[in-house]
Formats: structure tokens, C-alpha cells, sequence
């Protein structure tokens, strides 16, 4: 642990903090930051990203949900800096800062080193544009067991502030990989799962699908839906029934919908993803 006292915008580690925070399309391999307490004591724990620099305020400090999470952090190697509000206010996104925030380096995960259950489940985000539904479909899939959150190329930034705050922190504890169409169906061939697309202009019902099997689901973007080359792939389409008057649902509610019926019915089998 080293400690330093950086009070100005201008000092480099500073504006190397606020460049990391600006860059898009990194999918954090260049580093990423992250704000508030909560986020921070995550990712303390988290095998797929690791705490580099911490900036807190002297205010965070002498309070008294600040003093034992810094105590924590000095027993670590990252390396603390002590900074002014002014450049705290720089360096976060929220109206209100918390008076703590953090850089850090994404350890990456090959889709071929996934750990997959006995029976996978994996979910693929493929052209989604939002990074607020990105961060709730991660959040979704992690609270649903499954094994990991694949982004196709044209995917936005999971590592963006607004899709880790949707994530609620789960970005830390559910594998968050990126690859392309060809290796995500070279690996989906070999592991013998199913590529299930949801898809609105299907005949097939989500409730009519049989999720007790080794599956990979699909999501598409906001828009446009899936890509073609990838829907094509699509061992089966699925549509969730819209009854009332609403026009469509939200990739990130389609999602959630869909991961909880797998866990209903794996469940209700016994195969309860393990």
C-alpha cells in the first residue's frame, strides 16, 4: 500500500484517472473505474477485476463508514490517494459523489475457460446499446446462476459508470466476456449447448420452451434485434407473449423474464444449475 496526497486536477496520476473514466469501447481492458463504498468492497472480492488506485476525500476518511473500509485497503497493495472534493466531483458521475472512487484493471475470461455447471447456462448480449440494460441483464443472469454474460462485437461497454451501477455490483462476481459469433458457436458445437433466440416475430412461446437442457440465450438489440448471422445459428426462436397493449418489452425485461423461466423450470426438475 502506498498513500499519497494529490489535491489538484492537474497531477498526471489524476488526469490519467479522469482519461480512464472518459475512454468508450474498452470493455474495461484498459482499465475502468468505479464509484462509492459499496462497489469498492465488491470488487475487493471479485476474481475478474482488480482495485489499482483508490481516490478519497479527507471528509470519506474520518467517516464512519469510510475509516474501516480504508483500514481494509491499507492492509492491500493498491495505491491510495487522498484528493479534494473538486477533483472527486471530476472523477465520479453522480450528482452527489460519495467522496471515494477507484481505477481498476479487468483480469479478462475466455469464453473457452468459462466454468461451466453440469448444466451451462450463458447469456449473450448480442448489438445492445444501453448500457443501463446491459448492467441489469448481468444482474439478472447473476442472480439467476448463470455461468457467464457474453457481448458480441457492436455490444456497448459493460464497464461504462451507468451499466456497473445497473449491474448493482454483480459485475464483479459473474464472468463478463466478450467474442465474436464464429467462436461463440465453435464453443456452444463442442460444449453440445442450444442457441435459443428471443426473438418477437417467433411462433415459438418462451413458456413452450424446454430450458432443462445446456443452453445459451440470446438478446438482441433495442432496435434492430439479433444480427442475422447470429440469428441464423439459432438452434430455436422465442417470443414472450405480450397480452395487454404494450407495444414491446425491454431487452433488459425480456432478459430477466426469460432467465427465470430456465430456473422455473430447471427447478421444478430438480437440475437446479449445478
Amino acid at each position: 500500500m502506498s498513500l499519497q496526497l494529490i489535491p489538484s486536477a492537474a497531477n498526471p496520476v489524476i488526469k490519467e484517472a479522469l482519461r480512464i473514466k472518459q475512454r468508450r469501447g474498452r470493455n474495461g481492458s484498459a482499465g475502468f473505474m468505479i464509484e462509492g463504498p459499496h462497489l469498492i468492497e465488491m470488487s475487493l472480492a471479485s476474481p475478474y477485476a482488480s482495485l489499482k488506485q483508490v481516490f478519497f476525500t479527507e471528509d470519506f476518511s474520518s467517516s464512519r463508514e469510510g475509516r474501516p473500509l480504508l483500514k481494509r485497503l491499507e492492509e492491500t497493495s493498491v495505491n491510495l490517494v487522498e484528493t479534494s472534493k473538486r477533483v472527486m466531483e471530476k472523477l465520479t458521475d453522480t450528482e452527489t459523489p460519495q467522496g471515494i472512487a477507484a481505477v481498476l484493471a479487468l483480469k479478462t475470461v475466455a469464453l473457452d475457460e468459462v466454468p461451466f455447471k453440469t448444466m451451462p447456462l450463458l447469456v449473450v448480449c448480442d448489438g445492445i446499446s444501453d448500457p443501463g440494460n446491459i448492467g441489469t441483464i448481468i444482474r439478472a443472469s447473476d442472480a439467476a446462476g448463470a455461468d457467464a454474460v457474453l457481448l458480441t462485437p457492436g455490444t456497448c461497454d459493460a464497464f461504462m459508470p451507468k451499466a456497473i451501477r445497473a449491474s448493482a455490483g454483480s459485475i464483479f462476481t459473474i464472468p463478463v466476456l466478450s467474442a465474436g459469433v464464429a467462436e461463440l458457436v465453435s464453443v456452444l458445437e463442442e460444449r453440445r449447448m442450444r442457441l435459443y433466440a428471443a426473438d418477437v416475430h417467433a411462433s415459438h412461446s418462451l413458456y413452450e420452451t424446454d430450458f432443462r437442457v445446456s443452453a445459451a440465450l440470446v438478446f438482441g438489440n433495442e432496435a434492430h434485434g439479433i444480427g442475422a448471422e447470429l440469428l441464423k445459428k439459432a438452434d430455436l426462436r422465442f417470443r414472450i407473449p405480450v397480452i395487454g397493449r404494450a407495444e414491446s418489452l425491454n431487452v433488459a425485461m425480456a432478459a430477466s423474464i426469460s432467465v427465470y423461466e430456465a430456473v422455473r423450470q430447471r427447478v421444478r426438475a430438480s437440475d437446479v444449475l449445478c
